[in-house]
């Protein structure tokens, strides 16, 4: 696998590890602040159940405190025993008076009495104790009691009706406060002054495998053909952009020769790169990158600052269809000023933009020519080769291919000069290696010659 691939795979793997821990900890997060709010909300319903619980005996207690003037007397009595039965849980209501060493319990729910029980402490409001074992009902039980000068109030709950409701809470008499841990919150009640309430406030909850694993894939899938793929182009296709502007690029120049008098004609524009050896991989990265534009405004002002080193004022550079439809290349062309713009053949390239976009290319050779711009049609006979292209488009030169001189049926190259000197367009010959191509094309009475029996790309000053 090449290296460059290799190195998108494990960038791919990593990024893919880091996005899935990174949503992963976004999605246990959001789980749990969710878990938590139906933790919350839950917890708040069964305190408010134990409230409003609460608030009722705190009322009849109130009540009973209000009816009894130290008599058990009916009002007393049947006041009790209804509010039993209408406060869910309460089993009994009863009033202790104090005493000396013990309290006794003097009126309850059931009747008069004169039970010694434990001796009240006389507190403020009301307040809760439990659980306690009552050896009387045989169950564990809870009180709630209020106490005036010289008596106590209590009512008796049965355990199980505060129980139930204790899901995720916990009832103490004490609070917890620096006791409490991270997750958990406490409340106190709104009417029992020593009851506190404890519950859990947070939950924390873990996205599931499934979660993790589906968003590793399709980050991979992104990241592999998609954003790593894209970030490379735009970093390579920055790299090249700064390439194109700094000294790493530098313009050659091929002669064209006139046969007739053996003088240059004009010199084709070529690039090179001083760490890149071969021009097919320079004008590979430029299309792979779209910086044809680029290359091409470079180019032109490069040749602005070199052209007083050439005798000949003939520049042939190479555009593309899409060159012709680029605003800021046209905006370039026509800012030349007229001598320089005479000097320049624009060697058009035949593809497949030149044929779809037809109309819009005739409208823009039309405007550069009559800047004084002329124009070539490149390597005609290979690739897009149609002559609709003479016919349509307003060329000054032809340049013939290589491949028509080397072609293995040597008589097929004089019919296709014949054809060009018929439509008076003057043809340029490249692929002219050796003094026989060229004895071969004067022979035919081809005018212009480009190859390397002439000269190589050179740099100006050596050209």
């Amino acid at each position: 696998m090449p290296h460059g691939k290799v190195k998108i795979l494990l960038v791919s793997l990593l990024c893919s590890f880091a996005l899935a821990f990174f949503l992963g900890e976004i999605e246990s997060k959001r789980l749990s602040h969710q878990a938590s709010i139906k933790l919350t909300q839950s917890n708040e319903k069964q305190i408010a159940f134990l409230e409003n619980l609460f608030l009722s005996i705190s009322v009849a207690l109130n009540q009973t405190s209000d009816l009894y003037q130290g008599q058990c007397n009916a009002d007393v009595l049947k006041f009790m025993r209804k509010s039993i039965y209408n406060i869910d849980g309460v089993i009994e209501i009863g009033i202790v008076k104090q005493g000396d060493t013990r309290g006794i319990l003097t009126c309850s729910s059931w009747g008069k009495s004169k039970v010694q029980v434990r001796n009240p402490e006389p507190h403020e409001g009301f307040q809760f104790s439990g659980p306690h074992n009552s050896n009387l009902y045989n169950e564990t039980i809870y009180i709630i009691k209020k106490s005036t000068e010289q008596n106590e109030f209590n009512a008796l709950i049965k355990h199980t009706s505060i129980d139930n409701l204790l899901q995720n809470i916990r009832i103490d008499t004490k609070s917890k406060g620096a006791d409490l841990k991270y997750n958990e919150a406490e409340m106190p009640s709104e009417h029992v002054s020593n009851l506190y309430y404890s519950y859990q406030d947070k939950q924390n909850l873990n996205a599931s495998s499934v979660y993790y694993i589906s968003i590793f894939v399709l980050s991979f899938l992104f990241f592999q053909f998609v954003s790593i793929p894209f970030l490379t182009f735009l970093s390579g296709k920055k790299r090249l952009k700064r390439k194109i502007y700094s000294d790493s690029f530098f313009n050659v120049y091929q002669p064209i020769i006139d046969s007739q008098n053996g003088a240059v004609f004009s010199y084709e524009i070529f690039t090179r790169c001083k760490d890149q050896e071969h021009a097919a991989g320079i004008i590979s990265s430029i299309k792979k990158y779209n910086l044809y534009v680029d290359h091409t405004l470079w180019q032109l002002d490069k040749l602005s600052t070199e052209r007083n080193h050439f005798h000949c004022k003939n520049f042939q550079i190479n555009l593309s269809a899409k060159h012709l439809l680029n605003s800021k290349l046209m905006a370039y062309l026509s800012s030349i000023n007229s001598a320089s713009r005479q000097e320049i053949i624009i060697e058009i390239t035949e593809d497949e933009d030149l044929f779809l976009n037809r109309e819009k290319i005739q409208k823009a050779i039309m405007m550069l020519k009559q800047l004084g711009y002329r124009f070539a049609l490149d390597d005609f006979g290979s690739g897009f080769s149609n002559f609709s292209y003479i016919f349509e488009f307003d060329f000054d030169f032809i340049k013939i291919d290589k491949s028509i001189l080397k072609s293995k049926n040597a008589e097929f190259l004089v019919p296709f000069i014949e054809i060009f000197k018929t439509l008076n367009l003057p043809c340029i010959i490249e692929g002219v290696e050796d003094s026989d191509d060229q004895q071969r094309l004067t022979s035919i009475d081809v005018r212009y010659h480009q190859g390397w029996f002439y000269g190589k790309p050179q740099k100006a000053g050596m050209a």
